[in-house]
């Protein structure tokens, strides 16, 4: 929490304006304060209120508001014993009374549909307008992209489900779907081959004559939208023979974006450039890790879409939804039946690959809430008595006894983080970046950097956790033991030291940097002469950007560790994933399916035995109307073999 918001909250309380409990119960729900200050304000909209009538009105405003920044897009007017609603109007100590009654008698702040208040209330359910707007806006252009039956059918010749490596059925279902339909959902575990199939759909596309400049490649973060470019990269530059148009595509070097620069963001108006009636050129978008966008965005991507354009959205419905609210990839594959192909044959299974073959069973156990077979099963979790026993291959749970994580951690720094041969040397060396131009070796010496980073990252349910079990507590400590590496000499104190991984935690328009990049803080030479400084310096295309760190130090935060929901769209060789020491309501099914594969060799679980079968019987819910907006729920179609 920010000083000036801290000042403003006790300011707030001082006044009396609200209880220090429920001030509280937000911050266990793993909240910002901030929704207590913007509920207080709206509350304070409905003119001629007694102080009891504007308790509850506020109560109503917080609950709705940290049920948004949980996820959920409406909250109910009768809410569950035990829901987020629920627990923050008892925290509000108001006692019992009708929600729908009493937001009946504040006609400026809440209606019903058609009204131009702040809130509405719709069938049992509370929505802010602006998220209906969305829900309603948005399950409207889908059915009307569904409905679509103008297109001209691309066709795909048969070379192309052969090379470069053959399609099984459902990877051939879902090509042929793309090149036919308007909407296409995509949805398969780690391994099943989504974007190998966007190879498939690029060479049908360019084979049929649509030029380059006709295809949008995106994906929600920076990170997702590298993997993907490196995907497609590798998948043509795998083709034995490749035509002209094949042949142009790749020394185009075409990248994916991030879906804020698909979509062209202006931060001085705030507002996107393309949207409707000025929709995007592009004759098909393709967007990777689909589960990720919010319903605001998967809003505004919709609605960008030009009158002839294609949609063809690829995830993993079962990954942790968006960060912000809504689940709208999940709720089109759902009801969406006939416009989606479920990819289920995973290429990790290979008897080959044992490590890939146990992480990807053990995750389809949490999905599947197989309680069982994670501890007996033929791919089970390998629990592990000491730090000493630790393969680093695999699934292997240790229980965190007392000293046991500040020991792993040590163990983890000299292992992963310094383990590069050479590392203090590369983490110190000084870069020279003038004029766009990287020095001799440097770029050498950055792709060893960054290469040895993306092999391995801590994974956290929460942020804040007591005795290192939270992404802050680990990267403080992690940043001090680095500060012995490669801080000597410093006189002044610095949140960051030479080496250290970092993450974007805003969006830089001027300097494209968006929310979820990740770098590394390096000393770099800008201008002539032997004089350096802090930088961060980001992947850009197939090379590096770097920018003096001065600037943008308020916006990074240490990445030793983070959130499993900031790892979405991000794939390493080794995890370490810390859960907290209770049964918190964060930690779901969704999430530990999400941390385990963003594995693709080894997985270490610091959790007690007991959280593994409460996380995978704990399945997260979001309320979300879209889901009956588009019709009613269907089992996606068999795909003959």
């Amino acid at each position: 929490m920010s000083e000036d918001l801290q000042m403003l909250l006790e300011l707030h309380q001082d006044r009396g304006c609200f209880p220090g409990r429920l001030v509280d119960q937000v911050k266990e729900l793993n909240q910002d304060a901030s929704a207590i200050i913007l509920a207080w304000e709206l509350s304070g909209l409905a003119p001629g209120l007694d102080r009891s009538r504007r308790d509850r009105l506020f109560a109503l405003c917080l609950a709705l508001r940290v049920s948004q920044g949980l996820g959920h897009t409406r909250m109910a007017l009768a809410p569950a014993e035990g829901s987020a609603a629920d627990l923050v109007l008892r925290a509000a100590a108001l006692g019992p009374f009708d929600l729908e009654d009493f937001l009946e008698t504040v006609p400026a702040i809440a209606g019903r549909p058609g009204a131009a208040t702040p809130l509405i209330m719709q069938e049992g359910w509370l929505y802010s307008q602006r998220m209906l707007d969305f829900e309603e806006d948005l399950a409207a252009r889908v059915k009307a992209l569904c409905a679509r039956e103008d297109l001209e059918h691309v066709p795909v010749p048969e070379d192309i489900f052969r090379s470069p490596s053959p399609l099984n059925p459902r990877q051939r279902a879902a090509v042929e779907m793309a090149m036919r339909g308007a909407l296409t959902l995509v949805t398969g575990g780690p391994g099943t081959g989504k974007t190998t199939i966007v190879v498939s759909m690029l060479r049908a596309l360019l084979r049929q004559g649509t030029v380059r400049q006709d295809i949008a490649l995106a994906a929600p973060t920076g990170k997702a939208a590298q993997r993907m470019g490196e995907s497609i990269r590798n998948g043509l530059a795998a083709l034995a023979d490749r035509s002209e148009e094949e042949q142009e595509f790749i020394d185009a070097r075409v990248d994916p974006e991030t879906l804020h620069r698909l979509l062209v963001w202006h931060p001085a108006t705030e507002h996107f450039h393309h949207g409707v009636g000025n929709t995007l050129p592009h004759k098909i978008v393709i967007v990777d890790e689909s589960s990720m966008i919010s319903q605001e965005h998967m809003c505004r991507l919709v609605g960008a879409l030009g009158k002839d354009a294609r949609l063809v959205l690829l995830g993993d419905s079962e990954q942790l939804p968006s960060v912000e609210a809504g689940c709208s990839f999940l709720d089109m594959v759902r009801r969406l039946d006939g416009n989606c192909v479920e990819l289920t044959e995973s290429y990790r299974m290979d008897k080959s690959n044992p490590s890939g073959r146990n992480i990807y069973s053990v995750a389809q156990s949490i999905r599947s809430n197989r309680v069982e077979d994670l501890w007996e099963g033929p791919e089970p979790i390998h629990c592990r008595a000491a730090l000493d026993q630790l393969d680093h291959a695999q699934v292997e749970l240790l229980e965190p006894a007392p000293g046991v994580m500040k020991a792993f951690l040590a163990q983890w720094f000299a292992r992963e983080v310094t383990g590069l041969k050479g590392f203090q040397e590369l983490a110190g060396r000084v870069f020279s970046f003038r004029g766009g131009i990287w020095g001799d070796g440097d770029e050498a010496a950055l792709k060893a950097l960054f290469g040895h980073f993306d092999g391995f990252r801590i994974l956290c349910a929460l942020r804040e956790s007591p005795d290192h079990r939270g992404v802050e507590d680990i990267n403080k400590l992690l940043h001090g033991w680095m500060g012995g590496i490669t801080g000597k000499g410093l006189t002044l104190s610095t949140p960051f030291f030479a080496g250290e991984p970092v993450l974007m935690t805003a969006n830089d328009y001027r300097r494209q940097i968006f929310n979820g990049d990740q770098g590394l803080i390096l000393k770099v030479a800008f201008d002539a002469g032997p004089l350096y400084r802090q930088a961060a310096v980001f992947p850009k295309g197939a090379g590096y950007a770097a920018f003096p760190l001065e600037p943008l130090k308020q916006r990074l935060e240490h990445a030793y560790a983070m959130t499993v929901h900031k790892s979405q769209g991000s794939e390493y060789a080794r995890i370490a994933i810390v859960l907290p020491q209770i049964n918190h309501k964060a930690l779901t099914r969704e999430l530990l399916y999400t941390g385990l594969t963003r594995a693709k060799q080894s997985v270490v679980l610091l959790a007690e035995r007991e959280r593994i079968p409460f996380a995978a019987g704990n399945p997260s819910r979001r309320e979300s109307g879209l889901a009956g907006r588009l019709g009613p729920s269907a089992a996606p179609p068999e795909v003959q073999a």
